[in-house]
């Protein structure tokens, strides 16, 4: 399984600093300036790797950004970076470690380098069912995980948002069982989950940044990829696909997070709006989630797309070729206590009606 360097906080802080003592270090990368009528501004950018229009996590940025600064009187100014104008996630996650990139909307792709558990999400057919995934992630146990994000990595949590189910689509052959996998290159975020997924079920996982994608597609340097419908079209790689199976072999969300040094430096007052103001991105974010996800089905059955849907026993073979990946990832990386916990969660809230 791949390994990736852990880089915690304080010593990626150190490293900069070296290079920045000309001009002085702060750890919460606080950067504040003073507006026409000379009161204290503090500035916020917020990153993320989707694209500039017609996506839910700039519409959400968006949303958030109007409340905070609307309800700080304008104390804080918060700066928008889409399409992974400030690097792509892992360079943004890195970012909001040292502080000079204060907030992000992320996937979990480049977590598991600086946090290995927050792979328990990534686990092959863990959630069958959205309303499951949001009961499990917005209660004790979304909150312990990021408590240990924020323990781990110095970013803190502010809330769960919604990448989606991921599916598979390639340009080779219909996926209707695992051994159509085989052979097959499909591109993977660099997540050892995503990565072992596509390995247990026979095809070669190929890591790529999120914005080489479309280009690797077109020049075949892969033959595939897998991410939720919102993305697949909002990025459009059906251009450049043939074929879509809609397995949702991993429910992925987003985390609003933030430098824990640049929160914790903020006012009572501040830190209520931001908090606040999480919970808007959070309903806007997926809400606007479940509209694309709606509407791109129809789009990539209106582009031609030859869509595979699973029967029961087809979605069986899928789970019982992925489940190495409980021990490997699960037992391994995440730990089993916690897994059993997450685990017994998701069969909590999936037994409700």
């Amino acid at each position: 399984m791949m390994k990736f360097a852990r880089k915690p906080a304080k010593l990626l802080a150190a490293a900069l600093c070296i290079g920045l003592l000309a001009t002085g270090c702060s750890s919460g990368g606080s950067k504040q300036a003073s507006s026409s009528d000379g009161k204290e501004v503090i500035e916020i950018k917020l990153a993320h790797a989707s694209p500039a229009v017609n996506d839910r996590l700039e519409i959400a940025a968006q949303a958030f950004k109007k409340y905070v600064e609307e309800k700080s009187s304008g104390k804080l100014k918060v700066t928008t970076y889409p399409d992974s104008q400030l690097g792509a996630e892992r360079e943004e996650l890195e970012g909001i470690q040292l502080g000079s990139i204060q907030m992000g909307a992320l996937s979990s792709g480049p977590l598991p380098g600086v946090f290995p558990k927050i792979m328990v999400f990534d686990l092959p057919y863990l959630f069958s069912t959205q309303k499951a995934a949001y009961e499990v992630l917005d209660g004790p146990v979304g909150k312990e995980i990021l408590d240990l994000m924020k323990a781990e990595t110095g970013v803190r949590g502010l809330a769960w948002g919604e990448n989606g189910f991921r599916h598979f689509t390639n340009s080779v052959r219909p996926i209707k069982q695992p051994s159509d996998m085989q052979g097959l290159k499909i591109r993977t975020m660099e997540n050892p989950a995503h990565m072992a997924i596509v390995k247990s079920l026979g095809g070669s996982p190929t890591p790529m940044p999120f914005n080489e994608v479309y280009t690797g597609l077109q020049q075949k340097t892969i033959d595939g990829q897998e991410n939720p419908l919102s993305l697949i079209v909002s990025m459009r790689f059906y251009e450049a696909q043939k074929y879509l199976t809609l397995d949702g072999h991993v429910y992925n969300p987003y985390i609003l997070m933030i430098n824990d040094d640049f929160y914790n430096g903020l006012s009572d007052d501040l830190k209520k709006i931001v908090d606040e103001g999480s919970l808007i991105w959070q309903k806007v974010e997926r809400e606007e989630n479940n509209k694309q996800v709606n509407a791109g089905l129809e789009k990539l059955k209106a582009e031609g797309l030859e869509i595979t849907e699973l029967s029961l026993e087809q979605h069986k073979a899928f789970r019982d070729a992925s489940k190495s990946v409980y021990e490997t990832i699960g037992k391994k990386e995440v730990g089993e206590e916690l897994l059993n916990k997450v685990v017994k969660a998701v069969e909590e809230a999936e037994s409700k009606k």
